[in-house]
């Protein structure tokens, strides 16, 4: 049975990973489900932002299921493949995406957290990769640790496996904003409405955009994103409407 519970209301797409009694680790029936659910909001236009979450206050995830780990006689590519596919359904989304992290976030959570557009972090959440203490190569954080928060801190998370609090977390660059965990549910809140007033159009495109320049050079990345600034000039209406309502002090009316 899949321990993921699916919502959509007004434009924003919940996927609340409901497993409290286990941190809210997640087995490969879960992550599968989560997949699937991603994939058809990509094609959704009810959906403008997904916004990930754990149920109860002790974690947003602690992971996967180490008890897969045995019944697939410890095959590494059978225990991962399921994330590499959510982490690939969630880079090809289109869509912001935004993590609600106010409690343990370890492993394949963490690596969950990596992969999604924007994380709000409670101050006192426990953020962290501990694979090194299982005897596991992680293989999906290092590289874009390595850009996130610089090599050396990166090597620091992924070799001594030792957590930090969320307020060091956006110290570090680790994650998008930190708050009391009193207020993350409202500060969650309040980025999927500044989302949601944006056209989903520009949203896609700066998103594509942003993760097809992450490995070309400055110079490659500036012109990637100027074909595709004026591409979206000449050939979208958002342009025309969003300086429109600035002009007529109204609020734009975007298309779809």
């Amino acid at each position: 049975m899949s321990n993921a519970v699916f919502d959509v209301t007004d434009g924003v797409a919940t996927v609340e990973i409901r497993r409290p009694d286990a941190l809210n680790a997640m087995d490969s029936e879960t992550k599968r489900d989560i997949i699937d659910r991603v994939r058809e909001y990509r094609h959704d236009d009810g959906v403008h932002v997904v916004v990930f979450r754990g149920a109860g206050e002790d974690a947003f995830c602690a992971g996967g299921d180490l008890k897969e780990v045995r019944e697939t006689d410890y095959s590494l590519a059978a225990f991962t493949e399921t994330w590499q596919e959510l982490f690939d359904a969630l880079r090809r989304l289109g869509k912001p995406t935004v993590a609600q992290v106010d409690g343990v976030c370890l492993g394949g959570g963490f690596d969950l957290m990596l992969h999604v557009d924007f994380v709000v972090a409670a101050d006192d959440a426990t953020i962290g990769q501990p694979e090194a203490s299982l005897g596991i190569v992680n293989h999906f954080s290092p590289p874009m640790l390595r850009e996130m928060v610089g090599w050396r801190r990166a090597l620091d998370l992924v070799m001594t496996g030792e957590p930090v609090d969320g307020a060091e977390a956006e110290r570090i660059g680790l994650v998008t904003r930190s708050v009391p965990r009193s207020e993350v549910e409202e500060e969650v809140a309040s980025l999927t409405a500044s989302l949601l007033e944006k056209s989903p159009r520009v949203l896609r495109k700066l998103k594509t955009g942003f993760y097809e320049t992450m490995d070309m050079s400055p110079a490659a990345a500036k012109d990637h994103l100027g074909r595709i600034a004026h591409e979206a000039a000449r050939e979208d209406p958002d342009y025309r409407e969003g300086v429109d309502a600035q002009l007529d002090g109204r609020d734009p009316e975007w298309e779809t």
